[in-house]
């Protein structure tokens, strides 16, 4: 049985380095993709997973022939998938990130961090209603279905940075810069309510202590703190799932402007 002819080897060995550079792309962005980037998740998972994407995409690109690179010349391209994977995974989870910041500032109000134990799977000390927070979003986002706009938005990328060509043009860091005061913002209104409850709750407090020095403020206040803390968390859940909501569905959107936003 004879062999496979040069034009057919050539064309199945630029198949599967087409392959290999979409799952490179694919594995960086499950590395920082919500679910996927927390360190829990076995490696070996997260490479099947995106292996089969990977062979999915790529079924969908057109017939590629061996690309005449030296290896060294593939180092480029290798990077250029990882950072456009990093960056497009690192957005997805963007959202995520904000509600467990805004939940951390609430730790801090509300007392809970002298409550906190190491993790060793996350590699430091989870804020309670951090992680509350963190899970609220992670549902919300695949319930709103996240997930399929980051898929939808990776097989865009192909289209328009193709993994053949290593001509790439990033966001600026003005639109960056854009979107990390968005996140800030969305924080911030999330843990508004609480921190202003309570505000209230010390201020309060403090006119107690001048009225009756004899009270241990001290003391009231740790309990004080907890069950106003409680409370407007449990009050406020409502706007706090509309803002993620919110939030959520406005990600879609940048995910596909940052898409748009890397074409040469």
């Amino acid at each position: 049985m004879g062999g496979l002819d040069a034009a057919t080897l050539e064309q199945l060995q630029g198949q599967f380095l087409l392959w290999v550079l979409i799952f490179v792309r694919t594995l960086a962005v499950l590395t920082t993709a919500p679910l996927f980037s927390h360190p829990g998740i076995p490696v070996i998972l997260k490479a099947s997973i995106a292996a089969l994407i990977a062979i999915a995409l790529a079924s969908t690109q057109p017939p590629a022939t061996m690309l005449e690179l030296h290896p060294l010349a593939l180092i480029p391209l290798l990077l250029k998938e990882v950072m456009l994977g990093l960056l497009l995974g690192f957005l997805s989870s963007a959202v995520v990130y904000a509600a467990r910041f805004a939940g951390g500032l609430l730790d801090m109000d509300i007392g809970f961090q002298t409550a906190l134990f190491f993790d060793p799977a996350l590699g430091g000390f989870p804020t309670l209603v951090g992680e509350f927070y963190a899970f609220a979003a992670l549902v919300l986002f695949f319930w709103l279905d996240g997930h399929h706009a980051l898929l939808l938005s990776l097989a865009e990328t192909l289209r328009i940075a193709p993994v053949t060509e290593l001509t790439l043009r990033f966001p600026s860091a003005q639109v960056l810069i854009g979107w990390m005061a968005q996140l800030t913002a969305l924080a911030l209104n999330i843990a508004a309510p609480a921190m202003a409850a309570l505000f209230l709750t010390l201020w309060a407090l403090a006119l107690l202590a001048r009225s009756a020095p004899q009270i241990n403020i001290f003391l009231l206040s740790f309990s004080a703190k907890v069950v106003v803390g409680i409370g407007v968390l449990a009050l406020s859940t409502p706007l706090i799932v509309v803002l993620l909501r919110r939030a959520l569905v406005q990600l879609q959107s940048d995910l596909l402007t940052l898409v748009r936003a890397l074409q040469p």
